[in-house]
């Protein structure tokens, strides 16, 4: 399924001329995980360790926004939010996975421009909180409600 991606990071200004999200970045990839150093002894039962939650990387073109990423990322500014949505292409447009993030310091920006490109960006966030909901896909095309996953890092608790 070909899909829209678009970030909004704080108060930075994108490119993206689209109706719904007017000047956010158009993000090409995106990528982000958790995971959870469990221990399984042989005999009974097992724990599981404490959850390690990974920075959240979008990829996007070197464009206005490139110059402010870059200066928040040098000066360690705390955003108060940043919003990664995701919008099946085409027609119907609808919105079916949003990450939001709160208490944003970017962590990285790396920029690259193999031969003759243009060039790209990748963009890393850490945050303190996450509320990442999916919306599926009923079988008459439209979609169903949200389903949540939401988590606070500081605290190390879901909520």
């Amino acid at each position: 399924m070909a899909a829209d991606i678009f970030a909004k990071i704080g108060d930075i200004k994108g490119e993206s001329l689209d109706d719904k999200h007017k000047d956010e970045v158009e993000v090409l990839s995106y990528s982000w995980g958790v995971t959870n150093s469990a221990h399984i002894p042989t005999g009974s039962g097992g724990g599981a360790g404490k959850a390690t939650f990974q920075d959240l990387s979008i990829v996007h073109k070197i464009d206005k926004a490139s110059p402010k990423l870059l200066q928040a990322c040098a000066t360690g500014e705390h955003l108060k939010e940043a919003t990664i949505t995701f919008r099946k292409a085409g027609k119907g447009q609808q919105e079916f996975l949003i990450v939001k993030m709160n208490d944003v310091i970017i962590t990285g920006v790396v920029q690259s421009a193999p031969g003759s490109e243009a060039g790209s960006e990748t963009v890393s966030l850490e945050f303190a909180k996450v509320d990442w909901e999916f919306k599926p896909q009923k079988p008459d095309g439209s979609l169903d409600a949200g389903i949540h996953f939401k988590f606070d890092i500081q605290a190390n608790k879901v909520g």
